[in-house]
């Protein structure tokens, strides 16, 4: 209905690699593998990073000392959002594009394949959709006391939710680049492991 397709373990690009690269496509300047890819992102979402953790540790105190079960629960959560977050960047594209769900988790990733092209604005909503959801309301509500009915609730979206802020520094770095790359009315697409832009 979708159009989603969970394709299971990535191993390389031969998997992703469909039909031809338009004429005049533009490669993103970005990392060739996802461990640097996430360590870039990391570098230029370090503010928001550094940010969230301050308003964290004010908020829950020393949120290391939380009872064993809640550390496997907000494990578990976790584990569950992330395959949550995908879906929510599959379900950001229209629908009429084949979007595809690849797990790779020697690096620890997850990633969404799709390679019809989408306009600029289009593509940044994609990058950050699960980040908003998953993560910037449910830690700005965590923070402003909206949680605070419930002891246990409260440390659980806390740091779940700014886990899901974390985990997005592979979507922060694609955002980074859009900006900075990619001309007001280009398009932008996915082949093999990288993106393109084209006019």
């Amino acid at each position: 209905m979708f159009n989603i397709k969970f394709k299971g373990k990535y191993t390389d690009e031969s998997q992703l690699k469909k039909g031809e690269l338009p004429m005049g496509a533009v490669k993103f300047k970005e990392p060739d593998s996802m461990s640097k890819c996430f360590l870039l992102g990391g570098l230029v979402s370090l503010p928001v990073l550094l940010v969230s953790t301050i308003l964290l540790i004010f908020k829950l105190g020393n949120f290391m000392r939380l009872p064993f079960y809640q550390f496997i629960l907000i494990i578990l959560l976790g584990i569950i959002l992330l395959y949550i977050h995908e879906l929510i960047h599959a379900l950001s594209l229209p629908i009429y594009i084949e979007k595809e769900i690849w797990s790779k988790m020697n690096e620890g990733a997850l990633f969404v394949y799709f390679n019809k092209p989408i306009t600029k604005l289009r593509f940044i909503w994609v990058c950050f959709a699960p980040n908003l959801i998953l993560g910037y309301i449910p830690f700005v509500l965590f923070i402003l006391g909206f949680w605070d009915f419930n002891n246990i609730l409260c440390n659980i979206i806390g740091v779940v939710s700014w886990i899901m802020i974390i985990s997005g520094v592979g979507d922060y770095l694609n955002i980074y680049n859009t900006i900075i790359q990619v001309p007001k009315d280009a398009k932008i697409l996915n082949y093999g492991l990288n993106s393109y832009w084209l006019k």
